[in-house]
């Protein structure tokens, strides 16, 4: 999981709907960063910060990140 720290590496991607990331990355809800795992039907296997599992709808808009390039 990403710690506050971590995060200085992570850039922010465009806004888009939850289906349309890449599984097993990291995504920023409303400022809370998940980390999603897969889709699950209607929603989606995704972990907060505490390793709690959260079901986030599908077509949520979401940012992804991704580890920029060193």
């Amino acid at each position: 999981m990403l710690n506050g720290h971590d995060l200085a590496d992570y850039e922010q991607l465009p806004f888009c709907r939850l289906y349309e990331v890449k599984p097993r990355s990291y995504i920023d809800v409303g400022g809370e960063i998940f980390f999603f795992d897969h889709i699950d039907g209607l929603y989606s296997y995704c972990l907060n910060m505490n390793n709690e599992v959260v079901h986030i709808a599908a077509f949520a808009q979401v940012m992804p990140m991704q580890k920029k390039n060193p």
